[in-house]
């Protein structure tokens, strides 16, 4: 089940870069609350605390219980933030209004658990998609998605399709997308030519006393 999060936010009747820029000065992060089947709302929230729930993780998919001024909590869901990352401060926050019957879409964290064979064997994991878009009812929206990685070897990949979805929930995310890849390093690399090279050195060495043998042989009978 989703994690529900509070959030208080007041109304914002000025707009415009200038009264937007005074109110980051002031700590403030406006934002837009998009309503289903209505006008947009403008808002202002406490930029420390959007950004505390941003940086706690998960929060794409966390249900979000939004109080505008005083009055009864809204169910949103937070669809889009911009960032100042000279600053570190969040300067804006979109945010979405849902019905928890109504299935939505939301894009989840994928988390890499263990460690791949192929690392054992010498090669780097990349990691080239870090979420995936799920579908399901707000309230059963996962936190993330975990994906053993322990088997993955050697030049082999990792896609949505391998992914396993949680108790209703539907991953809509092209089964062929790429997540991650064990790759082969130039080190990893030298070793197998190395090992090859050495094995038929092996080969070679083995075949002269067979050869020596029987010439001896041949000599013996003559």
């Amino acid at each position: 089940m989703a994690q529900h999060v509070p959030l208080s936010v007041s109304t914002r009747e000025a707009r415009g870069t200038a009264k937007n820029r005074r109110l980051r000065k002031a700590g403030r992060v406006p934002g837009v609350l998009y309503q289903p089947g209505g006008d947009s709302l403008a808002f202002d929230a406490d930029e420390y605390e959007v950004r505390r729930l941003i940086r706690r993780g998960g929060i794409r998919s966390a249900v979000v219980d939004l109080t505008v001024d005083s009055d009864a909590p809204r169910t949103v869901l937070f669809t889009q933030w911009d960032s100042d990352p000279v600053r570190d401060q969040i300067i804006h926050l979109d945010l979405q209004e849902v019905d928890l019957t109504v299935e939505v879409e939301a894009d989840v964290p994928v988390i890499l658990v263990g460690t791949a064979a192929g690392v054992r064997e010498g090669g780097i994991l990349d990691q080239t998609a870090l979420t995936v878009r799920v579908r399901a009812l707000p309230d059963a929206l996962p936190r993330s998605i975990e994906f053993d990685i322990s088997e993955v070897a050697l030049g082999d990949s990792v896609h949505a399709g391998d992914l396993a979805a949680p108790a209703g929930c539907t991953i809509v995310t092209e089964p062929e997308y790429g997540i991650a890849s064990v790759m082969v390093t130039r080190a990893a690399l030298a070793a197998d030519e190395e090992e090859v090279a050495e094995g038929a050195e092996a080969g070679e060495g083995g075949e002269a006393p067979a050869a020596e043998a029987e010439a001896s042989a041949e000599s013996e009978g003559e």
